[in-house]
């Protein structure tokens, strides 16, 4: 009996911005970042629920990436977002990955130590359909996309070890 195809969704959680992506079989499928606008409150946090549960909706994946929070770096409100969102996953009974940014660039980058920008770059290479998201970011006074570019490196990285 065939097995059904490996889908992974990523999430690169935040209060603002959601980094998202969709790999099936190892195949970039969708890529993009939510804007949550406003200032931060409990219908903001249910927002962005509702946006995570619709895309697991949609997607149907087996498994869901997400960053780990670097705890000097993260919010009460990102924490409280990230574990609603933990929450969320376990009970739709979906495999959960998290992957530090570390674990991300290291994967990309073994031999060379790397950065969130570098990382974009490594990502793109790997999926050149981002390569145009790349250059958009680039030119960005206030660039933003990094959080979707972070979002497939988890999704590759899942893949990679959901697949052996």
């Amino acid at each position: 009996m065939p097995r059904t195809p490996l889908k992974i969704l990523a999430i690169n959680p935040g209060t603002r911005y959601l980094g998202i992506a969709l790999l099936e079989e190892g195949e970039l499928l969708d890529w993009e970042v939510k804007v949550v606008k406003g200032k931060w409150s409990k219908r903001k946090q249910e927002k962005v629920i509702s946006i995570v549960s619709e895309l697991i909706e949609q997607f149907r994946p087996e498994a869901v990436a997400m960053k780990k929070l670097h705890p000097s770096r993260a919010s009460r409100n990102l924490t409280r977002l990230v574990d609603r969102i933990v929450g969320l996953v376990r009970k739709k009974n979906l495999k959960l990955c998290c992957y530090s940014i570390g674990e991300l660039e290291s994967f990309f980058s073994p031999h060379e130590k790397t950065n969130r920008h570098k990382l974009g770059d490594l990502v793109a290479s790997a999926y050149p359909v981002l390569c145009h998201e790349l250059e958009k970011e680039r030119s960005l006074k206030n660039p933003y996309r990094i959080r979707m570019f972070e979002a497939v490196a988890l999704a590759a990285v899942c893949f990679r070890q959901l697949e052996r």
